[in-house]
């Protein structure tokens, strides 16, 4: 009994960091770039999956200095779970919360098996010319109004908070989008090929705030209102 009690009180001071976590960064979001207040519920029973891109020894693309944008996926899939629990209400599964290695069959089959409501997948791009930057965000070719909408209002959450170049909206014939059941999207908030976007990302506030922008865009795609 003491030690469940003992786990209970960690899990419990556990929820109670995240939270905190989220309400000072939010704060000071707020106070530096004046967004959009933060969106409060609105989501209870909405399913949403998340996929942070790569992950173990696939680490996707790599930085100037070696920033692995595997681990950059995992912070912003993070920081959008907690705000999507913390702020939306919203039921998250990911697929993966560690450095570890899923197939792309695997994450699409661990949401299409969840029932989820909605995919979201995150990543980061690359180019030859490092002096290029800007955030896109992609659909299936052949998605539904319904994943269209959802790409358009994260994308735009995103530039809008970012402040990135707008690498525009597009679709694409990407393994997890097509075989995803529900409607899915797939961000590139920003080019990691980039020297100055790479030691951004380094920053974990700056990482957390893209995952708050993702997370406006969904409240937002749910006609949930800051």
């Amino acid at each position: 009994m003491k030690a469940r009690r003992i786990k209970n009180t960690m899990r419990t001071m556990g929820t109670m960091r995240t939270m905190l976590w989220c309400t000072v960064m939010a704060a000071t979001i707020l106070v530096a770039a004046s967004p959009a207040a933060l969106a409060r519920g609105g989501l209870e029973g909405v399913k949403i999956f998340i996929d942070p891109g790569h992950g173990g020894p696939e680490p996707g693309a790599i930085g100037p200095s070696g920033l692995r944008e595997s681990d950059v996926n995992l912070r912003v899939a993070t920081a959008l779970r907690n705000c999507l629990v913390e702020y939306g209400g919203a039921t998250v599964m990911m697929s993966r919360t560690g450095d570890v290695d899923v197939s792309l069959a695997g994450r699409t089959a661990a949401a299409n098996q969840w029932g989820a409501d909605r995919f979201i997948s995150v990543h980061h791009n690359a180019s030859y010319n490092q002096s290029y930057n800007a955030t896109e965000t992609y659909a299936y070719t052949y998605a539904g109004a319904t994943a269209l909408d959802l790409r358009d209002k994260v994308h735009a959450s995103m530039v809008s908070g970012l402040g990135l170049p707008d690498g525009g909206v597009h679709t694409a014939n990407f393994y997890v989008l097509r075989t995803a059941w529900m409607p899915a999207i797939l961000t590139e908030a920003s080019y990691i090929s980039n020297p100055y976007q790479e030691a951004r990302l380094k920053d974990m506030g700056y990482t957390w705030r893209e995952g708050y922008y993702i997370y406006l865009g969904i409240a937002n795609h749910f006609g949930v209102a800051p």
